[in-house]
């Protein structure tokens, strides 16, 4: 029956070149008229190429599928034919299940439907087939499904019921419930340029040897296979599976394509693309293939049914589902010593924080006399904080209480308090509350920031009419947001104070602030800037003018003078790295034993602080547990790669590296496409292709879409365009994260030294898609960062957006910061440049 198949399969090689090429007509007539559809062909025919280099394709534009297939398709076909053709024989009459890990654009799919339909036209019992599609691409998984199936169905309508298809973006689950002994597990590319291969080829191969499939199919490239596969024989010689390549030599098609490239050669006149141009066939030297059987089983030995393959990490729904790895169990331990836990966005800092609090709630037996404290820097962070302690927690065994606003609104803040406490033993508060809720302290209002710029500029006015300043060469010292920002950075943060003060502070190094714009100790200018902010001080204090930073004075002065007479036995902070050098006296001041403080972050995201960040290295501090987490498990593995570079410059400026961690991309990461560039001119030549993107890429399931930083006006130009979005400061998302993050390049930065930190913290907030926003009057200050994207992992949206991209990036040179000490000797009129 075989050769009688075979055949009849040899003789079907003129009707798989039609229906492909039909398939793409189709495609192409459905979208020719996007205004960038030549550029993204173009892109997509030239990164196709990848492949044959040995390098990875990212399958995340537009028409990457359409490309795909005109190229690759039918050599896949042709790779995985022979194979299925000797299994669908073995199996003849029972039921198979194939999970196709990297399903592409369905290559197995229609091998295994090229077989079912053969042997229903040769009057042959054809066996039931499950197939389980699962790709990180829904762009492939879309063109498969919509347009190739379509047409293959129309050519062999034999694929009935018998025959069911599933299609699975990026999460490794069989919903069904399907089990059966003859289940074969496909895998193309999976370990291929991944800075994680050795982790994600042991949960593969734990996969195998739980599930026990009767063979596994593994398809790389020609260069990989020289590499990875004599490692995995081995790996799988233990797990008692037999190993055989499957050779150029054993494939079945040989004919022309004639109708495919046809196709090629007439999009390539028409549309000037001499990639398009190109002959493909079905024979592909460039990729080899290796198949693992495992022989017949015992009678007795068990099988275990796949229901869940579970290698990506999905994201965080329900907290007591999260299983940790080794690493963050190990950060999460409770020990007698203060802890740091260090890592990038998206690596599980909060998630440990919370197993750490649950540790430590079970090793005191949930008693109702311990007192523990969670801080951060971000009210919604709070509020995801106790949900996750609700969720982890023992139901039974305590009760929570919400606070509530003075209009009796709800607050993230909450308490939890242990079966017969009468004491609050977990209390949950952002850390701007910690002021009224720890340390009683009045709060007479809202805090305004136009209100607090109004009045240091009143007094830069003040101060420079009676020292006579006529010129502008004090500007970049007597400015609004310079006193605002040495107001808290030194005069609070550093603990330098106002009273009495004026010659420690011409004395204090500016530990972090570096020397531009340049205050020489004890100089002229440092003497203005003192008058500034004493006069700052005053009037916060003798009229009331709320601000968070004389707040946290307040509850700093009274720890002082013992006024507050309890202590937490516990204390851990979340997104540590914002907490000044008095932030951290607060925290010594109000826990027992500093050795039970456990502090949480990433230096890199210092956007408050920039590199006056850092870890204290005083006594409290000095025998503390390092913990460093590698790998984001929620940002994106194309997003990852593309700012790895950024991040490895942040972390060379801090002298203080130890809190800091380059972002590893992870394999294993939710689905994403790489970061979008896009340029219009003027905000309004942005919308339609904003609105384009949107509408391509919701095929990733975005619900959510947030420009930052603030930008009204594109907010509201895009609202106008049914399209929902919402615009946030990243000082309010830190520490989360939305699917969709629109960063507007042409905000113009607060604190301009930190342009590294908030555009990495930006770029570090979306769970999904990034769109990069170029205009013409995108801030210079970000013109290095872009300078430090890996280009091949980024999208440009079209050409206008590729030739900007490239003329407004700088190379980075990597420098040191120093503190102003290091100029001492520098005279001072050079300092005034």
């Amino acid at each position: 029956m075989k050769e009688e198949l075979k055949t009849w399969l040899l003789s079907q090689q003129d009707n798989l070149d039609v229906v492909i090429a039909k398939a793409s007509v189709k495609y192409y007539n459905e979208n020719k008229g996007q205004a960038n559809f030549r550029y993204d062909l173009k892109q997509c025919h030239i990164e196709s190429y990848n492949l044959i280099r040995g390098k990875d394709l990212c399958y995340d534009r537009p028409n990457t599928a359409f490309a795909y297939t005109l190229w690759y398709h039918p050599r896949r076909i042709n790779t995985f034919l022979s194979f299925f053709l000797d299994k669908v024989i073995q199996y003849q009459g029972q039921e198979l299940v194939v999970f196709d890990l990297g399903a592409g654009a369905g290559a197995i799919q229609w091998s295994l439907g090229l077989i079912y339909a053969g042997l229903k036209r040769l009057g042959k019992t054809a066996l039931k087939i499950t197939i389980v599609n699962i790709d990180s691409s829904p762009f492939m998984l879309h063109y498969n499904r919509d347009y190739l199936w379509k047409e293959f169905i129309l050519t062999y309508p034999e694929i009935d019921s018998d025959f069911k298809i599933e299609y699975e973006v990026n999460s490794w689950n069989n919903n069904h419930g399907v089990s059966t002994a003859n289940s074969i597990l496909a895998a193309s590319y999976l370990f291929d340029d991944s800075d994680n291969q050795a982790e994600i080829s042991k949960d593969f191969l734990n996969l195998i040897d739980n599930y026990k499939p009767s063979a596994v199919l593994l398809l790389t490239s020609e260069k990989k296979a020289v590499k990875y596969f004599p490692i995995l024989k081995q790996d799988f010689l233990k797990l008692k599976y037999t190993s055989q390549l499957i050779q150029s030599a054993q494939l079945l098609f040989n004919k022309p394509l004639t109708n495919i490239n046809s196709i090629r050669s007439k999009l390539g006149d028409y549309l000037s693309i001499e990639e398009l141009k190109r002959n493909t066939s079905w024979y592909d030297a460039s990729n080899a293939a290796i198949v693992f059987e495992r022989p017949q089983l015992a009678m007795f030995e068990q099988v275990n049914p796949i229901k869940n393959l579970d290698v990506f990490n999905p994201p965080i729904t329900v907290r007591r589902d999260v299983v940790l790895n080794d690493y963050q169990k190990k950060a999460a331990e409770n020990v007698e010593r203060p802890t740091t836990i260090i890592g990038p966005a998206g690596c599980g800092k909060s998630i440990v924080i919370t197993e750490k609090v649950k540790n430590i709630v079970e090793e005191h037996n949930y008693d109702p006399k311990i007192q523990i404290l969670v801080t951060t820097f971000n009210k919604s962070l709070i509020k995801k904080l106790s949900e996750w302690l609700v969720d982890v927690l023992d139901q039974n065994r305590f009760t929570i209480t919400y606070d509530t606003g003075f209009n009796g609104a709800t607050l993230p803040s909450c308490i939890i308090r242990f079966t017969g406490s009468k004491i609050a033993n977990i209390r949950l508060v952002h850390f701007d509350m910690l002021p009224k809720y720890i340390g009683s302290v009045t709060y007479r209002g809202m805090v305004s920031m136009p209100q607090h710029h109004t009045i240091i500029n009143e007094i830069i006015q003040e101060v420079k009419k009676e020292d006579h300043v006529t010129s502008n060469i004090y500007d970049n010292i007597l400015n609004a947001d310079f006193i605002f920002e040495e107001y808290h950075r030194v005069i609070y943060g550093l603990q330098v104070g106002i009273t009495g003060s004026e010659d420690t502070y011409l004395n204090v190094s500016r530990i972090g602030r570096g020397n531009n714009p340049s205050l020489q100790k004890n100089s002229e200018r440092r003497k203005l800037v003192f008058k500034c902010l004493k006069r700052y001080a005053t009037r916060m204090h003798t009229q009331g003018i709320e601000s968070f930073t004389i707040r946290r004075q307040y509850l700093l002065s009274k720890l002082n003078n013992n006024q507050i007479g309890f202590k937490y036995d516990y204390i851990l902070v979340d997104e540590f790295q914002d907490c000044t050098d008095a932030d951290f006296k607060i925290f010594y001041s109000l826990i027992k034993d500093p050795n039970k403080l456990t502090i949480g972050g990433d230096l890199a995201q210092a956007i408050h602080l920039g590199l006056a960040a850092r870890i204290p290295r005083d006594q409290n501090m000095l025998t503390r547990k390092n913990h460093k987490l590698e790998g984001s498990y929620r940002l994106p593995v194309r997003i990852s790669e593309c700012i790895s570079g950024l991040a490895q410059a942040i972390n060379k400026h801090f002298s203080n590296s130890e809190g800091t961690s380059n972002i590893i991309p992870y394999k294993g990461a939710p689905p994403g496409a790489r970061p979008i560039v896009v340029y219009g001119e003027k905000q309004e030549d942005l919308i339609p292709k904003l609105e384009n993107i949107i509408g391509h890429y919701k095929i990733f399931d975005l619900k959510n879409t947030c420009i930052l930083e603030r930008d009204y006006t594109l907010k509201n130009l895009l609202l106008r365009s049914n399209i929902d979005v919402e615009s946030d400061s990243i000082l309010s998302l830190k520490g989360l994260e939305k699917e969709c993050v629109i960063w507007s390049t042409y905000i113009p930065l607060e604190f301009e030294k930190e342009a590294f930190e908030f555009a990495y913290t930006i770029m570090t907030r979306t769970s999904g898609l990034l769109i990069i926003v170029l205009t013409t009057e995108t801030q210079a200050v970000y013109k290095k960062v872009l300078g430090l994207l890996n280009q091949e992992r980024l999208i440009f949206w079209d050409e206008d957006s590729e030739v900007k991209f490239k003329s407004f990036r700088e190379a980075y040179i990597p420098v040191e910061i120093p503190d102003e000490e290091d100029d001492i000797g520098v005279l001072e009129d050079d300092l005034i440049l």
